[in-house]
């Protein structure tokens, strides 16, 4: 999928020396149209004018090019009679995006909430750029724990409504559990895939082992996809998909086999570590030369925040995450990545949390195809907040 015009992709130079790289995009709905949406120039004019906002918070490996295949499935459902914002902001370490601040002195702040911490305030920053007081929070897989640390940390600036898709759920630390009879920390059934859990017990090496060498293989998709037919790569993923969802495949990749998947996948993982195509916001007001510089270990903190337990990072969520408005989960029941049973648990543990179960919904194909149900729900709640 070639960049779209349609989606700003956006730097800023922030007070601290870094430089955080984003995507944007301002959805308008068509004139007399029933739904559809034209796409509003993400310029310095609509700079404190649309107060409507979505955050857009990827899982581990995209990046901010996701928000490119969630509008092009959203866009023309669009129905909202106000102009509604859209940003996905690179993580620290991740497409151009400076990496966190290295660790002050504080030794009860971890590498892992350090990364949190750093996110939550790029979020803050681009938010302040364009003047937007609240944002609502959406999220697919891992980017659970970051959009939930987000509206922890960050209360006065959500309207309280969560989206999440095929949510990561952290588990808790197991010794935190053992006598613990004041029902404060929920246990949790197993849920995770059995590499998933062999990696959390330690068993492939130390968390910074795994989680660096997981990085590699990431960067190094493209390579990797490169090395192997397309159709082989199309065939492979088809057959991980529910029955529904091959239809939901074949509809959105019609030609070519279907190999326009690869296409995108491949696409989406070109940001690269420079941030490429980035136009910056506000270069002319900073000094350059002064900018944090980018590890490229965003990837690897990502990983490494996966595998972290509640506890570790301070994110417990029957007890840390503020009572929202409204939280709406979305989870295939044939999951075998991270098992329907964990959305269930996080639907007990958040309140005014609702889960909608989607039957024979894979991990991948809930993410990819998700369900016209979410469509609406963006609606309604961007209309009401």
């Amino acid at each position: 999928m070639p960049a779209s015009k349609s989606i700003a992709l956006r730097a800023y130079h922030a007070p601290d020396g870094r430089c955080i790289h984003y995507a944007a995009a301002c959805l308008r709905k068509e004139p007399g149209a029933f739904t559809g949406a034209t796409f509003v120039n993400v310029d310095s004019d609509i700079i404190g004018r649309v107060k409507t906002c979505w955050v857009i918070f990827y899982p581990a490996g995209p990046n901010r090019r996701l928000l490119e295949l969630i509008l092009a499935r959203y866009a023309p459902n669009f129905d909202c009679d106000r102009d509604v914002l859209f940003l996905c902001i690179n993580r620290p370490g991740k497409g151009g995006t400076s990496s966190s601040h290295s660790l002050s002195n504080d030794e009860n702040v971890s590498p892992e909430q350090q990364h949190i911490n750093t996110t939550c305030q790029d979020v803050v920053t681009i938010m302040d750029y364009y003047q937007i007081p609240k944002t609502s929070l959406f999220y697919m897989c891992a980017g659970s724990t970051f959009c939930y640390s987000f509206a922890a940390k960050y209360p006065d600036r959500t309207t309280g409504h969560i989206i999440g898709v095929s949510s990561w759920i952290l588990r808790p630390c197991p010794s935190q559990l053992e006598g613990n009879t004041n029902g404060d920390d929920l246990a949790l059934p197993p849920i995770h895939s059995l590499t998933h859990r062999m990696a959390m017990n330690g068993l492939f090496g130390p968390k910074w082992f795994v989680s660096n060498l997981a990085s590699g293989i990431m960067s190094n998709v493209n390579c990797l996809f490169g090395l192997l037919p397309e159709t082989f790569l199309v065939n492979h993923f088809k057959k991980t998909l529910s029955t529904h969802e091959r239809i939901a495949f074949d509809k959105h990749y019609p030609d070519r086999g279907g190999v326009g998947l690869v296409e995108d996948l491949m696409w989406m993982s070109e940001d690269g570590s420079d941030g490429e195509g980035s136009i910056f916001v506000n270069s002319q007001d900073v000094n350059i030369e002064n900018a944090c510089p980018n590890s490229n270990d965003g990837n690897a903190k990502d990983i490494s925040v996966c595998l972290t337990t509640q506890q570790e990072l301070g994110l417990i969520y029957n007890r840390t995450i503020p009572t929202q408005k409204k939280v709406l989960l979305w989870h295939g029941t044939k999951d075998h990545m991270i098992s329907v049973a964990g959305s269930e648990y996080l639907a007990s543990a958040v309140p005014n949390a609702t889960l909608n179960k989607v039957m024979e919904g894979t991990h991948q194909g809930t993410m990819f195809f998700f369900p016209d149900s979410v469509m609406m729900s963006l609606n309604s709640i961007s209309s009401e907040v």
